[in-house]
């Protein structure tokens, strides 16, 4: 009975929301139109309604490889990340996991202060044990502030010593706008959320999640078991399972905050991050946020344009030596507009004579890659092979 009750509520969703794509769609952001790499860091366009009023109060979209911003919207808005504030505490706890201080296994026992946790929740009670691991996935993917809680007691203590690490983390990232107060997002009262971030540095966070954590296991699950499949944890993000390449990450929700979600799709070896701040309704967060990663992957490409170890189209003359053909030291792949790769060049600052002898591996100059006059990356051109190195002397091995 509870299945069937649960799949007429998607289906009643899933019309809600083709509805409102409907309507969305057909009337694109300006913003969206118009946004590229040179117009990416302080588009201040809304998608308005009838009123005039921003339909969100902050969007951002991202290159998860490269950090690279392709389109912002009051990125530097200061705004509550409500339930979103567990993706650092789950940051932390893969930190601690890493230093060998507790495991996915360790056994957590719920205390009072986590069963008496308030908002979203699994109804955990006093004295009940789980594995640490569990109650991480229940915390990403069913938001539960209960399972937040034990999470942070189990890790660091206390509540507020896991508050500590995390805005430790939050500097260590460079997330400058960030201050943490609570380890779930949960306001002390409904109308005052003491947590506050932006949608760049969300994005920030959820590019150093994917890159150094495997969070992303669980929060591309539609639906996991938990407590041995006694509960079924279904996902709050409901563009897992209904977006391409949707795998993660994390909603978030308050009266002060509305709603809110970062979000993260890959397709081919493109992964987009999107952050949107402050919808008016829980549809339309899964909307904005959807249109975003599509129009992202519909107007960006990722171009590989140096393979590392490839010899580039220039030579140096080491003197008294041989004529030397340069390498890449590391691959360049970048995300870049549809619309504007043939602005992208690549510039070789590299000397045409150098002095002897040289190691394998060390630095002769640049490749610069510039997106027009702008200088969008650089990567070293280095000398592929040992180069005049002298034998040492029979007085010289004596003296060692």
């Amino acid at each position: 009975m509870t299945a069937l009750v649960y799949r007429r509520s998607r289906l009643r969703w899933s019309g809600v929301y083709a509805l409102i794509g409907v309507v969305l769609f057909g009337q694109v952001s300006p913003a969206l139109a118009v946004a590229s790499p040179q117009h990416r860091h302080h588009h201040r366009t809304h998608a308005a309604r009838g009123t005039g009023a921003p339909l969100y109060h902050a969007e951002l979209l991202m290159d998860a490889d490269s950090g690279r911003i392709l389109y912002a919207q009051n990125e530097k808005l200061e705004w509550p990340p409500a339930s979103m504030a567990k993706m650092m505490l789950l940051e932390v706890a893969e930190d601690q996991i890493k230093l060998g201080r507790v495991s996915y296994s360790d056994p957590v026992r719920i205390s009072a202060r986590a069963a008496a946790t308030a908002g979203s929740h699994l109804g955990l009670h006093e004295g009940d044990v789980y594995p640490l691991g569990e109650l991480m996935k229940a915390a990403l993917i069913r938001s539960a502030n209960d399972a937040a809680v034990a999470v942070a007691e189990k890790i660091a203590g206390s509540v507020e010593a896991c508050v500590r690490l995390m805005n430790l983390k939050a500097q260590a990232l460079g997330m400058d706008d960030t201050y943490y107060g609570t380890v779930n997002g949960l306001p002390p009262r409904p109308d005052h959320d003491v947590d506050h971030t932006t949608a760049v540095d969300l994005a920030v966070l959820a590019r150093a999640i994917i890159r150094t954590t495997g969070l992303l296991q669980w929060s591309s699950m539609e639906e996991a078991p938990f407590d041995g499949g006694r509960v079924m944890l279904r996902n709050t993000n409901h563009l897992i399972g209904h977006l391409d390449g949707c795998d993660g990450l994390k909603t978030g929700f308050t009266f002060k905050a509305g709603f809110n979600l970062t979000a993260t799709a890959k397709r081919g070896d493109m992964r987009l991050i999107s952050v949107v701040l402050g919808a008016p309704s829980n549809p339309q967060r899964f909307i904005q946020s959807s249109r975003l990663l599509d129009w992202g992957f519909d107007n960006f490409a990722k171009v590989h344009l140096v393979n590392r170890g490839q010899a580039l189209p220039v030579h140096v003359q080491v003197e008294s030596g041989p004529l030397i053909q340069p390498v890449a030291e590391n691959d360049v792949a970048l995300v870049l507009s549809k619309a504007q790769m043939a602005d992208v060049k690549l510039e070789y600052s590299v000397p045409s004579m150098v002095q002897g002898p040289l190691t394998s591996g060390e630095s002769l100059g640049q490749v610069i890659v510039r997106d027009g006059s702008d200088v969008v990356t650089r990567v070293d051109a280095v000398c592929p092979v040992a180069v005049g190195a002298a034998p040492d002397s029979p007085s010289s091995q004596e003296n060692r």
